[in-house]
């Protein structure tokens, strides 16, 4: 089992890895909408991480460093393509609470209309959104996965609330084909 050593703490990498790989990775594909190269990122942040970790210290927020990680190096690949192809919450591919009640061409359209809005949204405010209702992230952790200040997590939440509105009620009345 691979240790790291900071001054004051040990960290198990392999521990680490274990508790992180699925939604660190799960997080990078609804950024990069592709899943090999999700795992390749993946994998990278947690190359970045085991390499970067014996520099920090104890007082570390450790999931909150992982994201930031992540979201660098979703970011930095996106750059890359020129191509920013962002998939909606994984929790739209299931079936909703009342499944015998719900009409399924009724559930496929709302889906695509959520999956279209959060395409059109500004990437900062997506990536925001994502951390806070998927990964149910604090405002602390959101400022630090995306480095900005922990008072504008609450403008930026805001903000990408109001974009979803915006673009899912222009989809919804047949418009918005940007």
């Amino acid at each position: 089992m691979a240790r790291v050593e900071t001054k004051e703490n040990a960290w198990s990498f392999d521990q680490i890895y274990d508790e992180y790989k699925t939604p660190i990775y799960n997080y990078v594909y609804h950024l990069v909408g592709d899943r090999e190269q999700a795992d390749d990122l993946t994998q990278d942040t947690f190359l970045k991480a085991f390499r970067a970790l014996p520099k920090m210290d104890a007082n570390l927020k450790l999931s909150a460093w992982l994201y930031r990680i992540a979201t660098n190096t979703a970011y930095d690949a996106l750059r890359r393509r020129k191509l920013i192809a962002w998939l909606p919450w994984q929790d739209l591919d299931h079936e909703p609470a009342d499944v015998e009640g719900a009409d399924p061409q009724e559930i496929y359209g709302t889906t695509e209309l959520v999956r279209a809005a959060l395409h059109r949204m500004p990437q900062q405010y997506r990536a925001a959104l994502l951390l806070y209702t998927q990964e149910g992230f604090s405002y602390s952790e959101i400022a630090q996965a995306l480095d900005i200040a922990e008072s504008g997590v609450k403008m930026y939440l805001s903000r990408a609330r109001q974009s979803f509105r915006e673009h899912y009620r222009a989809l919804e009345q047949g418009g918005g084909n940007k």
